[in-house]
């Protein structure tokens, strides 16, 4: 069918005008233009977000439902603050009983010479004396301390006692860190240092120092000589032999008594590496004869340690496991209920050529977002928590860093996992009937 406004139009263009007319009558009748950039719109391919607008969208809900959304948040929260709180308080828990195993040898490893045979009067295998050293360099090592002792040297308060009253104290060269090896600390004066070493001073065990009835600023009587206390150690509960004992100084004594065998090695591992250091020790100790070394520990409660810590370890992972699900089921009805609250927003954006993936992707970084700002929330006041558990029950405050580091990202994976559900649903909106909750 012909178009009778266009005839119209081109038999007013030949024709001229008639009497009485005007020219403006004569240009209503020209042929009207389409504009040619709404066929190019209309012809255009579509864009995608920029991430600026990728970013509003996704805020614009708990930017406008603040209330909703901090309760949303704060559900997130106390999930991980549960986690932080749960993993926090048994690793202080944790801490504080390792230090108290550590105190009581859980680290601590002795090194005796062996024996050519099972036999017990087997010859004994000296231990090489590059032992130290070489123990020194593991890695888990943090402390060695090697004793040598003088069998033939007595030790009395003074030089008028009788040769049979010694006290049964024995005198010993200790080289090494003793105090942090043994973790002991010193009852009232110093142990030795670049000076005191070259000089005739002593330190003594508890013991010996009591059974003497001396203190720091005495002399003790060694081998037809005066010694100068200058320390006395507090009552050891790892090595009980070292309370009876006068230790001389190392590098007087060594010059005094040399080439005195090494009758032990006492060797500090780090938290936890105590059954590690052990099974290299030998090995370590006499690489040419690993069976002619005896390794021992005054304790095995490093195993006991390594029980509580799985134990720990496995309850603690369930209980923030429960709470972060609790967490997430709470952000997926929060977004369940904003998807039915906003369906004239997405009929809206669908009718005006929204894709279906742009608000699946609005709705998940809004799940996202509110499962973020829980996760600090919630990393914050777990912190806060076991902080004031520990400042309480006087322990070590311990959180494992990779909760720190891993909450806000968990929460963020919560947050998506709750979200895709309701943000599928919002895609799938068809746009007429959305348009209805308008």
């Amino acid at each position: 069918m012909k178009n009778p406004l266009r005839r119209s139009a081109r038999t007013s263009a030949n024709q001229p005008a008639k009497a009485g007319g005007s020219q403006e009558d004569t240009q209503v009748l020209a042929p009207i233009a389409v504009p040619a950039p709404l066929n190019e719109i209309v012809q255009q391919r579509r864009r995608r977000l920029r991430p600026m607008d990728v970013l509003a969208t996704a805020t614009l809900g708990p930017r406008t439902r603040l209330v909703r959304a901090s309760l949303s948040a704060l559900g997130i929260a106390i999930g991980i603050a549960a986690l932080v709180a749960l993993q926090g308080i048994p690793a202080s828990q944790q801490a504080e009983f390792r230090a108290e195993l550590d105190r009581q040898g859980a680290n601590l490893i002795v090194v005796y010479p062996g024996h050519e045979s099972a036999e017990p009067d087997s010859a004994v295998i000296p231990l090489p004396e590059t032992a130290p050293a070489m123990v020194g360099r593991i890695a888990p090592v943090t402390g060695v301390l090697a004793r040598r002792d003088l069998a033939d040297v007595l030790v009395y308060r003074n030089n008028m006692i009788p040769a049979g009253q010694s006290g049964s104290i024995s005198a010993a060269i200790a080289d090494g860190d003793l105090l942090g090896t043994l973790n002991v600390n010193l009852a009232e004066g110093r142990w030795f240092d670049a000076a005191s070493r070259t000089v005739p001073t002593a330190v003594l065990g508890n013991g010996a120092a009591e059974r003497l009835g001396v203190g720091v600023g005495a002399r003790i009587w060694v081998d037809n000589r005066w010694w100068a206390v200058i320390g006395v150690l507090e009552r050891m509960e790892l090595a009980q032999e070292m309370d009876s004992t006068a230790f001389l100084a190392p590098d007087y004594a060594a010059d005094l008594y040399p080439e005195q065998p090494l009758a032990s090695i006492y060797v500090e591992a780090a938290h936890g590496k105590a059954g590690a250091v052990r099974l290299v020790m030998a090995a370590t100790v006499n690489p040419a004869n690993p069976r002619g070394v005896e390794v021992a520990g005054l304790s095995d409660y490093y195993a006991a340690g390594e029980l509580v810590d799985d134990m720990f370890r496995t309850l603690s992972v369930g209980l923030g496991a429960l709470a972060l699900l609790i967490g997430g089921i709470g952000i997926a009805n929060t977004m369940v209920v904003a998807v039915m609250e906003r369906r004239g927003e997405v009929g809206l954006r669908r009718a005006m050529g929204a894709r279906t993936g742009q608000i699946a992707l609005q709705f998940v970084l809004e799940a996202a977002f509110i499962g973020f700002a829980g996760g600090i929330m919630g990393v914050a006041l777990g912190a806060y928590a076991t902080f004031l558990y520990t400042s309480l029950g006087d322990m070590a405050f311990a959180i494992p860093w990779w909760v720190v580091a891993a909450g806000p990202g968990i929460s963020v994976v919560v947050g998506v996992l709750a979200g895709l559900y309701p943000s599928l649903k919002a895609a799938r909106l068809s746009p007429t009937v959305a348009l209805r909750a308008i």
